[in-house]
């Protein structure tokens, strides 16, 4: 546990060790936006968003080495500082992640319950199908960081895009589960809060079965939603959402 932390913490700065260092280039964390994220520096609920970002620039313009004196000094004088950070970033980012795993292999499990059937029987079955999706959706939403919400809606489409065609005809024609997805993805990216989600990115690259991005992954699956739904009045939701996604991908 000792070493744990102290490897979360100095990653905090840039420190990594030598078999994170062999990783791609991509993979690598922004020292200064896990620190400006964190309890010891700001309380987000004082400051919004814009306000940390400026506030913390002095930050960013240390050096690793000021950066480590910095918090060597602090962790040696409050002790609770190391636990706080350990605690609030590292153990509930891991527990996030476990949660998204969690829910993949739950979706995965549903979407696939069929497929041994006639395609006639799985046809007959189908509302099964939509219904326990349906309260994967509500779980992937409820009290959840931005991205961990995003993530969940974009693996639960993602899963239910492979469901066999009878089933998939049914969750996407007629029950409409593709514009539920995209309604509250809509709603989580323009209400997205950057607080927590530092290096996104790289969290989805632990959750992904491919080496595509989070946005790609949108991408991908608002291409796919939106055919089955043509009719839709307002199908220009699925592009809105790429192009609001956008900002966020960037950011990182």
């Amino acid at each position: 546990m000792t070493n744990s932390i102290l490897s979360f913490l100095f990653s905090l700065i840039g420190f990594k060790p030598i078999e994170e260092e062999q990783a791609p280039k991509e993979e690598e964390e922004e020292a200064c936006e896990y620190l400006a994220s964190s309890t010891f520096v700001v309380e987000e609920q004082h400051f919004n968003e814009k306000t940390n970002i400026r506030n913390n620039d002095w930050l960013c313009n240390l050096s690793k080495m000021d950066l480590c004196k910095i918090l060597s000094s602090t962790i040696a004088d409050y002790p609770q500082v190391a636990d706080g950070i350990y605690t609030r970033h590292y153990k509930k980012n891991k527990d996030d992640l476990e949660d998204l795993k969690s829910l993949r292999n739950q979706a995965k499990l549903v979407c696939h319950s069929l497929d041994n059937l006639r395609p006639s029987e799985q046809f007959g079955r189908a509302s099964e199908i939509s219904n326990a999706l349906q309260l994967l959706l509500y779980a992937a939403i409820e009290n959840h960081h931005s991205f961990v919400s995003l993530f969940g809606l974009i693996i639960l489409a993602q899963e239910s895009l492979n469901c066999p065609s009878e089933v998939r005809q049914h969750i996407f024609s007629d029950v409409k589960f593709g514009r539920a997805i995209i309604l509250e993805i809509s709603k989580v990216l323009k209400n997205f809060n950057l607080y927590n989600c530092g290096d996104f990115n790289y969290k989805w690259s632990l959750l992904s079965d491919n080496h595509d991005s989070w946005f790609d992954s949108l991408q991908h699956i608002c291409t796919r939603l939106s055919r089955y739904d043509i009719t839709w009045e307002y199908r220009k939701e699925y592009g809105e959402v790429i192009l609001i996604s956008q900002r966020y991908y960037k950011h990182q």
